[in-house]
């Protein structure tokens, strides 16, 4: 017997799980710009004479550049997993609490879970150790860590893509399941 047989979703868990859907999505596009713009900000110090004057113009200045950029988005991605664990972790838990009937929507919201978990235990140990490794190696001729590092982060991307065309498709199961049960 269904345990929750007979028993109406509840709208909060429903419009909470909306919330924690929008929320990790956001998330995801603010990580993706800050990760971008990193570059961008610190390409930009160059003409700040008095903090790099002991650098050398030239590649040596644009590596060191790159490599406080790195660090940055190292810490940022290093949060952004334990972060969107939470999120997606709460989401999941107020949808099942919430009595939510839509095998899409936990499909989608488990592959959440476990894509931010991927991302504590594998995707940002693994790129941030091979990012620190490669940091200040030469790029002409290109080194194969570099095509590894390139090949996992493209990985990383895509999964990332993918949860993000999931969450709307969650929220179009979630809003059909709750006007299902009215």
């Amino acid at each position: 017997m269904n345990v929750t047989e007979g028993k109406k979703p509840c709208p909060t868990g429903t419009n909470l799980v909306f919330w924690l859907l929008g929320a990790g999505f956001i998330l995801s596009v603010v990580m993706a710009y800050v990760a971008g713009a990193n570059f961008k900000v610190v390409e930009n110090l160059r003409n700040s004479e008095q903090v790099f004057e002991s650098v050398p113009e030239g590649e040596t200045r644009r590596m060191a550049l790159r490599y406080v950029a790195s660090e940055l988005n190292r810490h940022f991605f290093f949060l952004y997993g334990y972060v969107h664990t939470g999120v997606f972790g709460a989401a999941l838990v107020i949808f099942l609490l919430a009595r939510l009937k839509s095998y899409t929507a936990l499909f989608g919201l488990v592959y959440c879970v476990a894509l931010s978990l991927t991302y504590i235990f594998y995707f940002t140990p693994v790129l941030e150790e091979l990012g620190r490794e490669i940091d200040f190696l030469p790029r002409d001729p290109m080194p194969e860590k570099v095509d590894v590092f390139y090949a996992i982060h493209t990985v990383d991307v895509v999964l990332e893509m993918i949860k993000l065309l999931w969450i709307p498709v969650m929220c179009v199961m979630i809003g059909k399941a709750a006007r299902k049960s009215e």
